[in-house]
């Protein structure tokens, strides 16, 4: 490039600079750019760089505010760096020891020691980036592209605070046994590393994002630098992937004898570890795109895949420990839950019920929070993941919810009262009414289970509009969970579909004996997840709904079935085959564990020569179970065939897995 094209550029970048910040401060975009109009490669990074000098020479010739402003700096930068290492690996080093010390709950430990690790290390990092932030501005006068880029250089170094303190959690270097998570040996300091290398790159890809806008750089130059940012993430990814998939490798050959019977298991990977196939499949599509000419839209895809991960492990972090703090504090042995339990009356398990709700509604809020965080980045137009994660625009969510304690106390006690009134109605239902009319068992259950489950989502939505919480807010809300709702939930998804249609066509129903995926039973409940059975042998047996839908099922028509015993018995010692079939009978007939009606049903099966085969077919007590009832008639042909010619044998062994049905 000759001297004349690079002055051209020169003058076009110091005419365009201010004019580009501006524009990009002032519009949510891309980054602003100059078309080529024509230049070639080498000219148009030509332009670029000469861009980037002139700006820098801009700055350059800026004077500092006082002669002093060169030692503030200096003792800003020490004070800052003495911030981020030293005090914040002190304050860790003291909230560990406070917390081994302290007379709590191990796991509420664990948990204490990996939050509070991400929030120390986030809050002194991203404090220490501020801090140099100020005193630059403070003893140098920034030009508006300058100071953009410090405050965007300043939000990468806060963020890489927070990559620094998931990893440094996750990995525990001072203590492997006060890992939140058991990993196998080997894994340490590739998920301590992992964390810090995303927020490097998502730090990495704003600034540059907002340098392109600062500089006005050409289509050539920030296509350049978006492939150079597209592959960095892929390689970071992939390499991760790679290692995650050694790791899992290792754990598989290294899994105790016993952990597949059920026995004790060793160290466990990460959830993340066991998606990697789905996270291959994203880098592939992000890849492609880049192929084929749809950069930004790989750009966004791996940045998702950098940004994702570090929110939901952060989240889960929250919420185990407000999990185990709620179990915690509502424990009989603390204050709290002394004073609620001797001095209140509640009863423990009350306690542990009010724990639970509480810990499922903190959840609930901070995963709908995660999901929106998730989600911000694919709303917007920016390539940086960084930039579309807008508090402005989260706090404005939230300003729009009416979360005052009055509406809060309202919404709870309509959700009560809707609740309460519900199964008020359902009882009357259940033990009043239904049982009046001529509908039966089957359809009455149905009928009661859907106008509970309708009276519950009344309530909830009632209480939820009265926060302000829309039924269109609550639509956004399902879409951004669409996704984790088909990978996470699609079992309980189709469970719950099947359950609507077992209520609502009724092939089956309460008190039908049925045979369906081995199981065999009287039905006892249908729930919308699952259906409970009553098994002959006094046993619970329960069956996902899905398998009423997609499975053979028998449905057996004996109403009795549940009490019924089938026992094949051997006749010898009398002369004929209905002397055999009387003698039973009568032993029958005495034993007061059996039924008389339904009446017994004696059949012969097999001849021999001087014997009888017969299937004895008798119905237990209601209050007798199956095995007891089979065990008496046992003991009764005992007792009455000893010291006599007639003798009563089973064929083989007894077993109640054979001959029950």
């Amino acid at each position: 490039m000759n001297d004349t094209a690079i002055r051209r550029s020169w003058r076009v970048a110091r005419g365009l600079a201010p004019a580009g910040v501006i524009l990009a401060m002032a519009t949510p975009a891309r980054a602003q750019v100059v078309p080529d109009n024509g230049l070639s490669l080498i000219d148009a990074l030509g332009h670029d760089l000469a861009s980037a000098i002139a700006a820098i020479n801009r700055q350059a010739v800026m004077p500092l505010r006082d002669r002093y402003s060169l030692a503030e700096l200096i003792v800003a930068a020490i004070f800052a760096l003495a911030l981020a290492w030293p005090a914040r690996l002190w304050l860790l080093a003291r909230i560990s020891a406070f917390l081994r010390a302290a007379p709590m709950d191990r796991q509420l430990a664990l948990r204490t020691k990996a939050l509070a690790t991400v929030l120390v290390t986030t809050v002194l990092v991203a404090l220490a980036g501020h801090i140099a932030l100020v005193a630059v501005r403070s003893a140098w006068t920034l030009l508006p592209e300058t100071d953009v880029l410090a405050r965007t250089l300043s939000i990468a170094i806060g963020v890489n605070g927070l990559g620094m303190g998931i990893g440094r959690a996750l990995r525990s270097p001072e203590d492997k046994a006060w890992r939140p998570l058991l990993l196998p040996g080997g894994l340490g300091a590739t998920i301590a590393f992992y964390p810090f290398a995303a927020t490097v790159a998502l730090g990495f890809t704003n600034v540059i994002d907002q340098m392109a806008r600062a500089l006005h750089a050409t289509e050539t130059g920030w296509a350049l630098a978006q492939i150079l940012i597209l592959v960095a993430d892929a390689l970071l990814i992939g390499r991760f992937l790679v290692l995650a998939g050694q790791a899992r490798a290792r754990a598989l050959e290294t899994e105790p004898e016993g952990a597949a019977d059920g026995g004790r298991k060793g160290p466990t990977l990460p959830a993340i570890f066991g998606l990697t196939a789905l996270v291959w499949a994203m880098l592939v599509v992000g890849v492609g795109a880049f192929v084929v000419g749809q950069t930004w839209f790989g750009i966004v895809v791996l940045q998702e895949l950098l940004w994702a991960p570090l929110v939901l492990t952060l989240t889960w972090m929250i919420t185990a420990f407000v999990d185990r703090l709620m179990a915690q504090l509502f424990d009989e042995d603390w204050a709290i839950g002394r004073f609620a339990t001797a001095v209140v009356g509640v009863r423990r398990r009350r306690m542990r019920q009010i724990a639970l709700l509480g810990s499922a509604l903190v959840t609930v809020l901070v995963w709908l929070f995660a999901a929106g965080l998730v989600a911000a980045p694919l709303h917007g137009t920016h390539a940086a993941v960084l930039d579309q994660v807008q508090p402005e625009m989260l706090l404005g969510s939230l300003r729009a919810l009416n979360l005052s304690p009055r509406t809060v106390g309202a919404a709870l006690t309509v959700l009560a009262i809707g609740i309460v009134l519900t199964r008020m109605v359902r009882g009357w239902l259940e033990n009043s009414f239904l049982p009046t009319t001529s509908l039966d068992i089957g359809v009455r259950t149905s009928l009661v289970t859907g106008l509970s489950y309708l009276g519950i989502l009344v309530a909830i939505i009632l209480a939820t509009q009265m926060m302000g919480l829309q039924l269109e807010k609550i639509t956004l809300i399902a879409s951004a969970l669409s996704v984790g709702i088909g990978f996470g939930l699609q079992s309980i998804i189709q469970n719950f579909v099947s359950g609507v249609i077992l209520l609502i066509e009724r092939p089956v129903k309460v008190g039908d004996w049925v045979v369906v995926s081995g199981a065999e039973g009287t039905i006892r409940k249908i729930r919308v997840r699952a259906t409970e059975l009553a098994t002959a042998a006094g046993g619970t047996v329960i069956v996902p709904n899905s398998s009423f839908i997609s499975a053979n099922v028998t449905n057996r028509a004996d109403s009795h079935m549940g009490h019924r015993i089938d026992v094949p018995l051997v006749v010898s010692g009398v002369p004929t085959a209905a002397q055999a079939r009387d003698a039973l009978h009568d032993l029958i007939a005495g034993c007061a564990a059996l039924r008389d009606d339904p009446e017994p049903v004696i059949t012969l099966t097999l001849i021999g020569k001087e014997d009888w085969t017969f299937a004895v077919k008798v119905y237990a007590q209601e209050d007798i179970t199956v095995g007891g009832g089979r065990s008496a008639l046992l003991f009764r042909i005992c007792e009455q065939t000893e010291g006599k010619e007639l003798k009563i044998t089973s064929p083989v062994p007894f077993n109640s897995a054979l001959y029950s049905y």
